[in-house]
């Protein structure tokens, strides 16, 4: 039996400034289906190969795996500062696959760096300076 859609209706007033400029008319779209496939597949592969370890090498070694990945996840850069996780990412061998956001760049990245923190300080303060673009230029 399919689900009918209806019109999504606004429940509480949208904060644009937070979470950009929105339309009901995109909660009313549906994904692909094979956008759904592609989103666990990860999460399918990771849970076959930790069943696949288990029958081998018996329950020691996946939960020694999971200890692992929660450990390397935990380490952060200082607030402020977005954290790679590089060893999490050297540990479950996300560094050999080369993805989109190799090459184009990650979507929480600004292209343009913003101003420095000092002259961002300064302006709020009303030192007299207005913040500066950090530029290579």
């Amino acid at each position: 039996m399919k689900q009918q859609r209806a019109l999504p209706h606004l429940t509480e007033p949208h904060d644009s400034l937070r979470l950009g400029v929105h339309t009901l008319k995109d909660r009313a779209s549906t994904n692909h289906p094979v956008e759904a496939i592609e989103e666990q597949f990860p999460e399918k592969q990771e849970a076959l190969k930790m069943q696949m370890l288990k029958n081998l090498y018996g329950s020691a070694l996946p939960a020694r795996i999971q200890l692992d990945k929660q450990i390397l996840s935990k380490v952060q850069r200082l607030p402020g500062i977005a954290s790679s996780q590089l060893g999490l990412q050297s540990y479950t061998g996300e560094l050999d696959s080369f993805g989109a956001e190799s090459y184009i760049g990650c979507p929480g990245e600004p292209e343009a760096p913003g101003p420095d923190m000092h002259s961002v300080m300064e302006a709020q303060l009303k030192m007299g300076t207005k913040p500066l673009k950090r530029s290579l230029f």
